[in-house]
């Protein structure tokens, strides 16, 4: 089976056929213009033969005078324009128009006029010997028949030249229309194989299931396909001249972003490039990975988060305290760490059930997470026991501070199905980094700290530290 493959034509050779036929016509043209200059050297050349006639007309009617001005003026023009038909030169016509003459071209005429100058000149001398003009007439009727016989041969090369004339500005037109017409088909036959082009590779792309986004050189979007837009949940008309970061933002190599509808997009994207007639063209395909972020998301939430209260677990805490114990020392910054145990939690648990020491946890943990500022995190690290992390604390002044709005929760009785539940706590509290540059002795430090406050039985508005070692007495964390 034969495939009928539809040639293309080059850029080069599409110009380089331009350049041949808009040479041609300009050589037809420059031919034109040459017989057209000689068609006007004739006229001149006729119309100095004709009066070169009339003049010898009336010199025979009326010979020159020897001693009359204007017969030896008449004298004079002759043999100047005879001069200037054969070798070329300036002729002041009878009308007193200036005529700059051309030596005759045809080899006829130049015959003619050298026929017609030993005439003249003939005539010129038996007039200079004076007596009667008799002997003198037969020459100068000779030179006016050459002369007309001069003018019919430079009349027909007048109509010959002007012919050419034609002739060549019909060749031109001739080659400047078949170049236009053929110019035209071929662009209009490039433009329809482009379009064509155009139209496949959008039917291409429309076709795969992910998004595509043509960019231009600036990275803006040309084209996109069905896709992409649906994607994106907007038109193409949207999308073109637009650039990608226009929607999507990176975060850790996903880029997301938000469509109109308010829906949350994870996207993959991934470079490329394809070629075209018109050159390399850089294409994004964008792989729709919100249902995979989502759920990645959300398993790194339960594993990081506590089921029941929403805080932040253990997990999180030996993931991501070290880095921020790091940032605050690499910054110079203090960072506290108050441990926390509920006082009565288990009476309640014993005496009310699960159900109601879960309900008491849950609004424990509100309590705590709005008493704090929003750099801080409570971390449930079981039961009834809890860390915060305070990053930048400042002062000792200011972990003293927290500490006491971390007692201060527990202030007001908690209502819990119905229950009125008075709770307590004991705090224990530390500052990286004198009392410790790890998280380990953190935690140790301000955990010694808090069961020296349950030892102690003390009112559960008291907090004690044991900074470097040594109780806090209340005035001072560093003892």
């Amino acid at each position: 089976m034969a495939v009928h493959r539809e040639s293309a034509l080059s850029p080069r050779l599409f110009w380089l056929t331009a350049t041949l036929l808009a040479s041609l016509e300009l050589a037809f043209m420059n031919l034109a213009y040459q017989a057209q200059t000689s068609q006007l050297a004739l006229g001149d050349q006729r119309c100095v033969t004709q009066q070169l006639q009339m003049m010898g007309w009336q010199l025979e009617q009326s010979p020159p005078q020897a001693d009359i001005p204007e017969g030896m003026r008449q004298l004079a023009w002759i043999t100047q324009s005879l001069k200037a038909l054969e070798a070329g030169g300036t002729v002041e016509s009878l009308d007193h128009s200036i005529l700059r003459l051309h030596a005759l071209d045809s080899q006829s005429t130049q015959d003619e006029l050298n026929h017609a100058i030993p005439h003249w000149e003939s005539y010129r001398h038996l007039m200079s010997l004076g007596g009667s003009p008799a002997p003198a007439e037969p020459e100068l009727k000779a030179m006016n028949t050459i002369l007309g016989r001069m003018d019919k041969q430079l009349a027909q090369e007048q109509e010959e030249a002007g012919k050419t004339m034609l002739k060549h500005i019909a060749s031109a037109l001739g080659v400047g229309f078949i170049g236009f017409a053929g110019m035209g088909a071929l662009l209009l036959r490039q433009n329809q194989r482009s379009h064509r082009s155009r139209q496949m590779l959008r039917s291409v792309i429309n076709q795969i299931g992910a998004g595509v986004c043509i960019l231009g050189r600036t990275g803006r979007i040309v084209d996109a396909n069905r896709a992409a837009c649906q994607m994106l949940d907007r038109p193409r008309r949207e999308l073109r001249g637009k650039k990608l970061d226009n929607f999507l933002q990176e975060d850790e190599g996903v880029w997301m972003g938000q469509r109109p509808d308010g829906e949350f997009l994870a996207v993959e994207r991934i470079p490329g490039i394809i070629n075209s007639e018109k050159g390399p063209l850089h294409i994004v395909t964008l792989l729709d990975v919100t249902a995979r972020h989502l759920t990645a998301e959300g398993l790194q939430h339960l594993a990081h988060h506590d089921a029941l209260t929403g805080l932040p677990n253990r997990g999180y805490l030996e993931a991501h305290f070290p880095k921020m114990l790091r940032k605050c020392l690499h910054d110079n910054q203090t960072l506290g760490v108050a441990v926390i145990d509920l006082d009565g939690f288990k009476p309640v648990n014993d005496r009310y059930g699960h159900a109601v020491g879960d309900a008491l946890l849950v609004q424990v943990a509100q309590r705590l997470g709005t008493a704090l500022r929003l750099s801080d995190v409570i971390v449930r690290t079981g039961g009834d026991e809890f860390v915060g992390i305070f990053p930048d604390v400042g002062s000792q002044d200011s972990l003293n501070f927290l500490g006491e709005r971390l007692l201060g929760v527990f202030n007001r009785p908690f209502q819990v199905m119905g229950h009125t539940l008075q709770l307590g706590c004991s705090v224990g509290l530390s500052m990286a980094p004198g009392d410790g540059a790890t998280p380990e002795s953190l935690i140790h430090t301000a955990d010694q700290a808090m069961y020296r406050v349950k030892q102690a039985r003390k009112s559960q508005a008291q907090l004690h530290a044991i900074p470097g070692g040594r109780p806090w007495d209340g005035e001072s964390l560093t003892g």
